[in-house]
């Protein structure tokens, strides 16, 4: 009955008030969800930075200590990607939204720095796992020395079998997680954000 009267009560209210009330609703919902994504993002940078700070040394190492030139290139790939892959967490983090800029502004600064999140998200296959996975094919390459060896003797090897394996498995998997992402942290996101940008177009 309460429900009922509420319905009747918004339908009854003129269109201005509706917009007012429309825009208000969003405007908290959009800002929860900026939120949640700002806390997550931080979170992620932080690990992502800490862990490739932690690798690149250790893969700079091995491009010295390994013996086999695929396999030192290899390592020097790593680290060359894990240092592309810092400075551009960072250059995402120094692009976040002023929130002392006006509400218009930090809604369209909110729209772009998601959009480049997803722009990097949809070529993540490309500069985020691809270079990683062809490092870790040349040190394996290089270590078992299979240049030197036979089809035959390459077949023969568990450790080829069991690494291609898992690089399959790990970049079928990053794939799907990263579409599932997409939809659920940015495209809901933006939808909302178009959504708030059109009502106070409106509301003008």
């Amino acid at each position: 009955m309460i429900e009922n009267e509420l319905i009747a009560l918004w339908q009854s209210s003129p269109k201005h008030e509706r917009i007012k009330f429309e825009k208000s609703k969003l405007m908290l919902d959009a800002q929860s969800s900026l939120n949640r994504f700002d806390k997550a993002n931080k979170y992620w940078c932080f690990v992502e930075i800490g862990t490739a700070l932690i690798l690149i040394p250790f893969f700079t190492y091995q491009a010295y200590r390994l013996p086999n030139m695929l396999a030192k290139f290899g390592a020097i790939l790593i680290a060359i990607w894990l240092v592309y892959v810092i400075n551009n967490a960072l250059k995402l983090k120094k692009a976040k939204p002023d929130e002392a800029s006006s509400y218009l502004e930090y809604l369209n600064q909110s729209k772009a720095y998601l959009e480049n999140h997803k722009s990097l998200s949809e070529n993540l296959m490309y500069w985020y796992v691809l270079p990683c996975f062809i490092g870790v094919i040349l040190i394996i390459i290089g270590k078992l020395e299979l240049p030197t060896k036979s089809w035959a003797e390459i077949g023969e090897n568990k450790m080829v079998w069991i690494t291609f394996s898992l690089l399959i498995i790990i970049g079928v998997f990053a794939y799907l997680i990263n579409k599932w992402v997409i939809k659920k942290e940015f495209l809901s996101r933006l939808k909302k954000i178009d959504e708030l940008l059109e009502l106070l177009k409106e509301g003008k």
